[in-house]
């Protein structure tokens, strides 16, 4: 793809012409070191500057080049916003001795178990002063994916001292921490969702507006589900809230300046198709292809389980492996496909394939 510039300047050619227009207005031949030429030279740095600011204003208009708070506007103008991050939440027991004092632990009270990410009280909590266990939700102080490795059982510690507390241990993995969306996916996501005046007609684009919806949404695929009736499936991330995504896309999908009146529009989650793949590859003794036969699977796994509708396709795992190094490839015993063989299997609209590959390498 060509890259296109709307201003250029060749600054020798600019430097030429401007030596000759100062001749002809009367000016005297230009040496180097000459004062004059300096002057010159001071003037050509200006239009230099002026050419290449307006150059990358004018850039900053279009879809392809805009960054940043730039591509934020664009993405406004089409009734796309950017996904911002979102902090990550943790379900917690708090023990508390006896104090014989009832008191409120405010919220935001802090706490952390490795002293680089701190986590707060969502509420006030009432503590009647008994030795009590109060189980409540704590958020992160810091937005995005960096929340969502607290394991269960993990033990924190208060920022401060806070009477009566014995214990605090999460009782669940954190989840739902989300990244700001980078320049990249959000403009490839403008590019899908299309101008703002495109209502929801089109198959395409009732998956760009779920998409849109919730940043939990990984894929989404619409479907005819008879006459005025649009049934939209959505593939949901790890740590999602089902009810949630699903209220969230709802809202954005029946809104009347988003879909057409006649259209009734029922919104699930897909359900999932299970594979085991024990794959059995056989390489020459002398080349090490474990990573490439490694990258492989990670690489038709990335393809194979997150689209909603896509045929299950172990033709094309073989081929990747194939194509990694290996001169044998073979599904060992217990590799199976929804309870069955592993072979090419086209499944239905509201279904997605999802599993597990185990690779074991001989020479």
């Amino acid at each position: 793809m060509a890259d296109i510039h709307y201003m250029t300047c060749d600054p020798d050619a600019m430097w030429a012409d401007m030596c000759t227009a100062y001749r002809e207005a009367g000016g005297d031949t230009l040496y180097p070191g000459d004062e004059k030429e300096h002057v010159l030279r001071g003037v050509q740095h200006i239009l230099l500057l002026a050419y290449a600011a307006t150059d990358h204003a004018l850039r900053m208009h279009t879809l392809r080049y805009a960054v940043g708070a730039y591509l934020d506007l664009i993405g406004e103008q089409r009734a796309c916003t950017r996904i911002q991050a979102a902090a990550a939440t943790v379900a917690a027991d708090l023990t508390f001795a006896a104090a014989g004092t009832a008191r409120t632990l405010p919220a935001g009270t802090a706490l952390t178990a490795d002293g680089v990410l701190y986590w707060e009280t969502a509420e006030d909590i009432a503590v009647s002063g008994a030795a009590e266990t109060i189980s409540t939700t704590l958020n992160c102080r810091t937005a995005g994916t960096a929340g969502n490795t607290m394991a269960s059982g993990t033990e924190l510690q208060t920022a401060s001292s806070v009477l009566g507390l014995e214990s605090a241990v999460t009782t669940a993995a954190s989840a739902g921490g989300v990244d700001r969306e980078d320049d990249t996916t959000y403009r490839a996501r403008i590019r899908a969702y299309g101008l703002a005046a495109v209502t929801t007609g089109p198959a395409s684009q009732y998956e760009a507006s779920a998409r849109a919806a919730d940043a939990h949404v990984i894929d989404a695929n619409a479907v005819n589900g008879g006459d005025g009736v649009v049934d939209v499936y959505l593939l949901l991330s790890d740590g999602a809230t089902p009810a949630t995504v699903i209220a969230n896309v709802e809202a954005a999908l029946n809104a009347d300046d988003a879909r057409p009146l006649t259209d009734t529009v029922n919104v699930s989650v897909c359900t999932n198709k299970t594979y085991t793949i024990y794959a059995v590859c056989t390489v020459s003794g002398e080349e090490d292809v474990q990573s490439a036969l490694e990258s492989a699977i990670a690489e038709y796994q990335s393809w194979q389980d997150y689209t909603i509708g896509q045929p299950f396709n172990p033709d094309k795992l073989m081929a990747l492996l194939y194509q990694a190094g290996a001169e044998h490839v073979s599904w060992g015993a217990g590799s199976a496909f929804d309870g069955g063989t592993v072979q090419y299997t086209e499944i239905d609209p509201d279904e997605r394939c999802k599993g597990t590959i185990t690779l074991t390498v001989t020479t």
